[in-house]
């Protein structure tokens, strides 16, 4: 399933939603219930008796109509109640390995119409939801919460640790004596902050408008990280922009134990697949630290780049030189923020 799909279908049940508020109150009013989200031709072949209502919905309908023994069917923006009370006949060919019968129904009808699906048990308190082949077990607020604000301050120490590391990479770009370990821990670095950020996108979903702080706090942990890690990789992927997905793909391939061995890391990056490749000398070409200077535009950077090729032959030219390619005065912003931006790096250290 697509992360985009099924982040719709948490948005649909997530607390302040009108089905979560629906949901919410068949639990707690100690009743069970199977629900169908959307319909079409497929679905109506299952569908055995019941009746009709195509009313607009309401939480207080869907609880009213979770009173009776069959099944709730409801469209697929869940603006309207199509049909209620209705018995629903899956094809046994489909595997369950769920207890209840309810619940055995709603995982075999997920699985044939790869529609979403919700059976409530009044006995163990659960709300599950069913799409396809997955099964997603709905989580209290109080539990969401606990795990978003847990992953909130997880990803604090990970980007106080990524920020070091990036400090570090670019007190040694400057100095000329980077090499491939430092540049590997980086990249290392952000996938680490990438999946833990994941994890709490997730659970911010499925929290909904419970989660509006929380969300707010995660803007201020990820703020400019992505054109940094941008420029990161212009600076050192050999293969090129066009190829970042591909390497995107290959960091995420990678299990906890591969994401900490940095040889594996340098042969992703082109460096060498030895750990004797980790202390060799690595020249960047300077995207990301230029960036930082305030009065240079993309533009200018990328012309830099062009002509000198590194950032230490940037370092070294002259007003004149730098001039060939930008203004007088940006040429004069160049030499003095090279100076600003190893003052700032190095008082960030301490």
């Amino acid at each position: 399933m697509e992360r985009t799909e099924w982040e719709r279908i948490l948005s649909l049940v997530a607390p302040g939603s009108n089905l979560r508020e629906g949901l919410d109150n068949i639990l707690d009013g100690q009743k069970g219930a199977l629900i169908v989200v959307g319909i079409d031709e497929e679905v109506e072949k299952v569908l055995d008796g019941g009746f009709k209502l195509d009313c607009e919905y309401t939480p207080e309908r869907l609880f009213e109509l979770s009173k009776m023994d069959g099944a709730i069917i409801l469209d697929d923006t869940v603006e309207h109640i199509l049909y209620a009370n209705v018995h629903l006949q899956p094809d046994k060919r489909y595997v369950t390995d769920e207890s209840g019968t309810r619940h055995r129904t709603a995982q075999r009808i997920a699985k044939q119409l790869d529609r979403v699906v919700i059976a409530i048990s009044e006995r163990k308190r659960v709300q599950t939801l069913y799409k396809g082949e997955v099964r997603y077990k709905l989580r209290s607020v109080e539990g969401l919460m606990n795990e978003a604000s847990q992953g909130i301050n997880t990803l604090e120490r990970y980007r106080y640790v990524l920020d070091k590391a990036l400090i570090n990479l670019t007190l040694l770009e400057l100095d000329g004596i980077a090499t491939v370990e430092e540049v590997c821990i980086v990249l290392q670095k952000f996938e680490m902050f990438k999946r833990i950020k994941i994890d709490v996108i997730e659970c911010l979903f499925e929290l909904g408008s419970e989660g509006k702080l929380l969300r707010l706090q995660l803007e201020d942990l990820i703020f400019g990280l992505r054109d940094e890690k941008l420029e990161f990789l212009k600076d050192y992927y050999s293969e090129g922009e066009e190829k970042e997905e591909e390497l995107a793909e290959e960091m995420s391939a990678l299990d906890d134990t591969e994401l900490l061995d940095l040889a594996k890391l340098s042969s992703i990056l082109g460096f060498g697949k030895t750990s004797k490749s980790l202390d060799n000398p690595v020249i960047t070409k300077g995207y990301r630290l230029l960036s930082k200077f305030g009065k240079l535009t993309k533009k200018d950077v990328d012309c830099l780049v062009e002509k000198f090729g590194q950032l230490s032959k940037i370092q070294e030219a002259t007003v004149e030189e730098l001039s060939e390619v930008l203004s007088k005065f940006k040429a004069n912003a160049v030499k003095r923020g090279f100076e600003r931006v190893k003052f700032m790096t190095e008082l960030g250290k301490k």
